[in-house]
């Protein structure tokens, strides 16, 4: 059957993560009831990331194989139609027959939101941090992410590594808030959280590199504070 690329903007607030969950809302669940509405027929929409609760994305990408007759920007707005208004299908194009948007994905970019303030109205998409943070520190120390690295110190796998690729991780003060954005070929489960964690508990005079540069190099070390998922933002995918 076809297959279609579907570019999706959510708020993660109110759920449980992308993956579907019997007992929990979640973006997946919600696109394919919305997808079994609009099509009259059930649908398994792949995504690209098992985002965690609470976190957001501005270009998610998904994929389904469908044989409807259905225009793909028909196709669009009824899943519109369907959806909660805190996720909207952004686009839908006709993809290769190989095209998977989790498998086939290149790298990925994240940027996680912090503010050194108190802020009720950006609370919900950023972490409140309104003690002192030492923004060159963080800059310094985001460096020792770079590379292929065995990221188990700064995850939760099961997997007997966890070897990723990380190309950037950049440091951006704007005023009272600092965003850290992370690119690289994969991440494995609250991986960019425990990065950032550990960026700002070196800015806050917590941690220091060499604490760092020890628990990359496999020395035991105790658990990275993990940052709150509202911060974190899906930004793009690459293919």
């Amino acid at each position: 059957m076809p297959n279609l690329r579907l570019t999706i903007e959510f708020d993660g607030t109110n759920y449980a993560g992308w993956q579907y969950q019997p007992r929990n809302p979640t973006v997946q669940g919600e696109l394919e009831s919305a997808a079994g509405k609009a099509l009259q027929q059930k649908v398994t929409i792949y995504g690209c990331s098992r985002t965690d609760a609470g976190v957001s994305a501005r270009a998610y990408v998904a994929n389904l194989h469908t044989d409807s007759v259905l225009s793909a920007e028909r196709l669009r707005l009824a899943l519109n139609h369907y959806l909660p208004d805190d996720i909207l299908v952004l686009s839908i194009a006709k993809a290769g027959p190989e095209f998977h948007a989790r498998h086939s994905a290149l790298r990925k970019n994240y940027a996680y939101r912090i503010v050194r303030s108190r802020s009720p109205l950006r609370r919900r998409h950023a972490w409140e941090f309104w003690f002192k943070l030492d923004v060159e520190k963080m800059r310094k120390a985001a460096s020792l992410f770079e590379g292929r690295r065995d990221f188990q110190p700064f995850c939760q796998t099961r997997d007997a590594h966890g070897c990723c690729t990380v190309e950037s991780v950049l440091v951006e003060p704007a005023g009272e808030e600092v965003t850290v954005t992370v690119r690289g070929d994969r991440f494995l489960y609250k991986m960019v959280r425990r990065i950032v964690g550990a960026l700002v508990a070196c800015g806050s005079g917590r941690l220091t590199q060499k604490d760092i540069r020890a628990a990359l190099a496999g020395r035991p070390f105790p658990p990275f504070q993990t940052a709150p998922a509202h911060g974190l933002l899906l930004d793009s995918v690459e293919y």
